[in-house]
């Protein structure tokens, strides 16, 4: 067994990891799949902006499940259930940060540096709901 496969099955029989703990053995796994030295930060955003749209288009039909079950239902063409729903949409952010960690590491950053950078700024940071998202104070 490959150093990444043994950590990951180390991480199964776990209740759970760190965010630093997974962090490295994502970058790991990058570096095993020849991501940082056959990509590009910019080709590695392009698959940050995929698992977006993937996830996106998940929550939106979670979103409508209700809705959309029922007329599917009434249709008779089978519909996902809503624990499938919710596995695509957790499948998705779960992408997106394995994107965002190779990114960092791909411009020298540490992911978990950049979330630090990010809270230090947002904690101060006043405004007001519109419209169901947060419009900060010039």
């Amino acid at each position: 067994m490959r150093p990444f496969e043994e950590n990951f099955a180390k991480m199964l029989a776990r209740e759970s990891m760190k965010y630093e703990e997974l962090s490295k053995l994502v970058s790991q796994w990058g570096e095993e799949k020849g991501i940082f030295a056959n990509s590009t930060p910019l080709r590695q955003l392009d698959k940050t902006q995929e698992e977006l749209d993937e996830t996106k288009s998940a929550l939106e039909k979670l979103n409508d499940f209700d809705y959309q079950g029922d007329l599917m239902e009434s249709l008779g063409v089978p519909t996902p259930s809503e624990e499938d729903l919710r596995a695509e949409v957790k499948d998705g952010i779960g992408d997106m940060l394995v994107t965002i960690i190779l990114l960092a590491k791909m411009v020298d950053m540490d992911s978990v540096d950049c979330l630090q950078s990010a809270y230090d700024v947002i904690k101060k940071r006043t405004g007001k709901m519109v419209n169901g998202l947060f419009v900060k104070d010039q």
